[in-house]
């Protein structure tokens, strides 16, 4: 047997470098796409049922790639040609996802970025796998947590430099996405393809036979992909008969308690996959050999170390997943003041009564509406907090309170006449900005504006008309609260990018700890560290530098789960499956996803009384599950 080649830094570095562009479209989704979710009219609590998407096209996209680039070959490699097509439509989609018109038109977008994310990333993996001899794959995948740090670090702020630094505006009316997400996905879409390219074009693959002399078992383990077939065909097919039963029993159960559409998830989930093992299995029995049958032989003949990673996978993603949903309404809602008090609830309701009797609302719109004022009259009644969700806000300021161009129009007016008896610079500041609204189709006036008005009216400088002054002090303050949830978002982006990039820098970090120690402990103490970093997410109150500190040991956790698993996993697979493998063990990463997403809006809704911080609680907890889990994993090459 011949020992592959060590490679240098640089060629490790280039056979990595497309996960940068990668990491560019996932970081933009995960901080963003909840929010355009938000802007285009999704409840909370649907919001991770739209977000299926990610994992369901892992699930399906990841082990059929793996499996065709095992079998592949051509000019540009095995798994290069999959990097070159998964770059190309994950880049369209960044371009048109922020511009979608429509929620359902976003979700279906989400589904196209996903599994064309997926096409890329699939075979990276692999890669490592192909390229790298044993000794270095710990390198491999700490080079590739490093770019996927960093491109998620440069994506994950780019809404806030688009803010911040180029002047783009983070606000928008109803329905619209503000431009500053928008250019932020141009520039991912550009990097996203850019980055793979020069992976596709700085790097080489050894061919199939090149392969079978670094390995000298890899013509012996499941070099026919259903050698094991025979009575392992008759607990197939009894795992698909139960499993499919079992779903349908749940469903039966879902239906009879009540409970909410996105929790049938898991029994249709169920119900399928004992449908296609069950199907499977009578293929194999009938001799019938293809790639479906062969996936689903591999997945009942996975080596022991990827079965015992898989409990470990199950509680990491579980916690990712909660996070990358929930932590924008979280964090905005627990620690920005987008409270409404009595006066508020009031004052909207009537408007709501209005909005009614002049038919100028559909019924379905008006009791969704109401039925949110009435949890806000019950919370504040308890002496609770009431915190406004974004979308009923900005309903209201979609020229349901006062319309912004009568605004505009009715203050320049006072403000000319302000004008000509003060020279108060704030006076000409006002001024200026609705000179810029006025030019604009849609005009949108900034809370900043708005709080001046309200200052100079304070002072006597200005006198507000009679038909805007009992609605002008409760439009502003829908103003202040969004301008707060969109500040308390683009924080979060900050945070994420907090994460990804201490990520970057762990990367190396990990490599010298695990030589010193060992990959488990590593794993373990990464993990222990992320799990307490949610529970800090929930303590911590501060709205400054202080909350981004956990983001810090999550960046830790983050880092390990990119790394520390594959680089165990690699050393347990035979060479010439590595990437169906390396696809199946995705399954144990969308798994926990699809049931968090089946699971967390029922749980947020029912059990936390909508407070999604709540939700990074129960993902702290299952990080630590995780860490437990990684003592039971036997890790050797």
């Amino acid at each position: 047997m011949k020992q592959k080649p060590k490679l240098s830094f640089w060629q490790i570095w280039n056979m990595s470098f497309g996960f940068l562009g990668i990491q560019f479209g996932f970081a933009l989704q995960n901080a963003n796409v909840s929010r355009i979710f938000e802007t285009l009219g999704a409840n909370i609590d649907n919001i991770p049922i739209l977000w299926i998407a990610a994992p369901v096209t892992g699930l399906i996209v990841q082990p059929i790639i793996g499996h065709w680039s095992d079998k592949t070959w051509c000019r540009l490699g095995r798994r290069r040609p999959f990097f070159l097509i998964g770059a190309i439509l994950a880049s369209l989609a960044l371009l048109v996802m922020p511009n979608s018109p429509v929620l359902w038109v976003a979700a279906g977008m989400l589904w196209i970025m996903d599994a064309s994310i997926n096409i890329s990333m699939e075979p990276f993996r692999a890669f490592v796998g192909d390229n790298l001899p044993s000794s270095q794959r710990t390198t491999g995948f700490a080079m590739q947590s490093f770019f996927i740090g960093t491109g998620a670090v440069i994506a994950s702020l780019l809404p806030y430099m688009m803010t911040n630094w180029f002047g783009f505006s983070n606000t928008a009316p109803e329905g619209v996405i503000p431009d500053s997400v928008k250019f932020s996905f141009y520039v991912g879409g550009a990097v996203f393809f850019l980055a793979v390219l020069w992976t596709v074009i700085r790097s080489k693959e050894y061919s199939p036979e090149e392969l079978k002399e670094f390995e000298d078992h890899s013509e012996d383990v499941c070099e026919d992909d259903h050698a094991e077939a025979g009575p392992a065909i008759k607990v197939s097919l009894r795992t698909g008969i139960i499993s499919f039963l079992f779903g349908g029993l749940l469903s039966l159960l879902f239906v009879y308690v009540h409970v909410e559409k996105e929790v049938f998830i898991l029994s249709f989930g169920l119900m399928a996959f004992g449908l296609l093992e069950a199907l499977s299995a009578l293929l194999q029995h009938r001799k019938v050999r293809n790639g479906y049958t062969s996936i689903f032989n591999d997945l009942n003949n996975m080596p022991l170390t990827m079965k015992q990673l898989a409990v470990v996978q199950f509680f990491s993603w579980f916690a990712l997943f909660a996070m990358w949903i929930y932590t924008t309404n979280g964090v905005t809602a627990d620690k920005y003041d987008m409270e409404v008090d009595q006066n508020m609830v009031k004052f909207l309701s009537t408007q709501l009564d209005e909005l009614e009797n002049k038919d100028k609302i559909n019924s379905g719109r008006a009791t969704e509406i109401r039925e949110e004022l009435k949890k806000y009259r019950a919370h504040l009644n308890n002496d609770e907090k009431a915190s406004a969700k974004v979308n009923l806000v900005k309903f209201y300021l979609s020229d349901h309170i006062l319309k912004e161009k009568e605004v505009v129009e009715t203050l320049q007016n006072q403000f000319e006449s302000a004008r000509n008896k003060s020279g108060d610079e704030r006076i000409a500041s006002v001024l200026k900005e609705l000179e810029r609204q006025e030019k604009s189709k849609t005009p949108d006036i900034p809370y900043e504006a708005l709080k001046q008005v309200n200052q100079l009216a304070g002072e006597g400088l200005v006198t507000l008309p009679q038909n805007m002054d009992g609605k002008f002090t409760f439009f502003t303050r829908l103003k202040e609260i969004r301008k707060n949830y969109n500040d308390g978002a683009d924080w979060v982006g900050v945070g994420f990018g907090v994460y990804n990039g201490f990520a970057a820098v762990f990367a190396f970090f990990l490599m010298f700890l695990s030589r010193i120690t060992t990959r488990k402990i590593t794993h373990m103490i990464s993990l222990l560290v992320g799990g307490l970093s949610y529970l800090a997410v929930f303590w911590i109150q501060d709205t400054s530098w202080l909350l981004l500190l956990p983001f810090v040991g999550i960046g830790l956790a983050w880092a390990s789960i990119l790394a520390i698993p594959y680089a165990i996993l690699t050393g347990s697979l035979p060479q010439n499956k590595m990437g169906v493998y390396m696809g199946i063990f995705n399954f144990f990463l969308v798994i926990p996803q699809i049931l968090a997403a089946s699971l967390l809006g029922f749980m947020v809704k029912f059990w936390f009384d909508e407070k999604a911080i709540y939700a990074l609680v129960l993902g702290g907890i299952a990080l630590l599950l995780a860490a437990v889990s990684v003592l039971f994993v036997k890790d050797e090459d």
